[in-house]
């Protein structure tokens, strides 16, 4: 049978037709299990349906083409990566301790010197520290070194038929086409990481549609190959999601005798969160710093707290280390690049060691 994604629109139709036989006749018992897979059929009439709906939506035939030949069934390594992920099965202690690595600190204080002007440039214009640009781009792909391989569509095509998170990620799928339809980037530029993440910064593509910039003016917002791109392209999505350059992350801080369960607790002093915050329901009551003071929180290493009056959460580590973390507002912000409390800890905790 002639490949389903290198075929035209009426050879499609034969396979697909060929494709419901074969899976009628695995039900009826008349074909083996080891000649054909009813799953891959029922695959590929979903993966024709998003095709046709792509095509309504604009996308050219050439660009659906490209996008389409060399979509498999689903792939399960990608599957397994997704429910398995380290930010939710790894400890404070394991996760944090491995992405906030010597080599990482390091070269992050060298790029940050080498690129000092054009960082500089992009901190002015959108606000937004350095060092949080640098943080993001180095936990993200080792500042651009790490090398992504996996076709976007083949993994986009496979979340998005998964049950999981399928809307999110067709949602996904299609906005990459439009990226491609644009003529830039190109098939090549188009690998990912398991999650459909694209270039250095690991922008989702509804992200790339909205925030990447074209810092240096050659015409392309090119995440891929240009820094002066990729720390603009980061600084406008902080910028756009309340980024407030004025303050920071948050700390760590050390807790109480008996703290971890009762400082979590509400004790009708809470604060009401801006609209970015408010969504992150997991994080618990916000208050007064002042107000963690009395209650016994201190700075890691056991001093007072600053003496300012902000907005302040306690994100707790690991049970029984009475250790934790005081976050404000712009938390939130990293929060809303992956909303995962260990995800933007180690993006805070790696900008505190790349401070000039």
């Amino acid at each position: 049978m002639k490949s389903y994604l290198s075929a035209g629109n009426a050879e499609r139709k034969n396979i697909l037709g060929a494709l419901a036989l074969i899976a009628s006749c695995l039900l009826s018992g008349w074909v083996k299990a080891e000649t054909a897979s009813e799953h891959d059929a029922e695959f590929y009439q979903w993966l024709e349906q998003l095709r046709n709906d792509a095509a309504g939506q604009g996308i050219s035939e050439k660009t659906l083409d490209q996008a389409f030949t060399g979509i498999t069934p689903p792939v399960k390594r990608i599957i397994k990566n997704d429910r398995s992920q380290a930010e939710v099965v790894e400890t404070y202690d394991h996760y944090l301790s491995r992405r906030l690595s010597d080599w990482k600190k390091s070269k992050g204080r060298k790029l940050a010197k080498k690129h000092r002007d054009v960082l500089q440039q992009v901190a002015d214009k959108y606000g937004v520290q350095p060092r949080f640009l640098l943080a993001i781009w180095g936990m993200e792909t080792n500042y651009g070194s790490f090398p992504l391989k996996e076709s976007a569509f083949n993994v986009l095509a496979t979340l998005a038929y998964d049950k999981r998170r399928g809307a999110y990620f067709r949602k996904e799928f299609l906005a990459a086409l439009k990226m491609l339809d644009s003529g830039f980037p190109t098939m090549a530029e188009l690998k990912s990481s398991w999650a459909g993440a694209l270039g250095q910064p690991q922008f989702m593509p509804t992200s790339y549609l909205e925030y990447a910039q074209d810092f240096n003016g050659d015409g392309k917002k090119d995440i891929w190959n240009t820094e002066a791109d990729v720390f603009a392209s980061i600084a406008h999505y902080f910028k756009v999601r309340g980024w407030r350059n004025d303050q920071t992350w948050g700390r760590p801080v050390s807790l109480p005798p008996g703290g971890e369960a009762a400082l979590m607790k509400p004790q009708g002093d809470g604060l009401t969160p801006d609209a970015d915050c408010k969504r992150f329901k997991t994080m618990g009551a916000w208050r007064d710093l002042k107000r963690w003071q009395e209650l016994g929180v201190r700075r890691a290493d056991g001093s007072d707290l600053p003496d300012v009056s902000i907005p302040a959460a306690l994100i707790v580590a690991d049970k029984g280390d009475k250790r934790g973390y005081i976050v404000y507002r712009n938390f939130c912000t990293l929060m809303s690049f992956n909303p995962a409390f260990k995800y933007a800890l180690s993006i805070g905790l790696l900008s505190d060691a790349l401070k000039d």
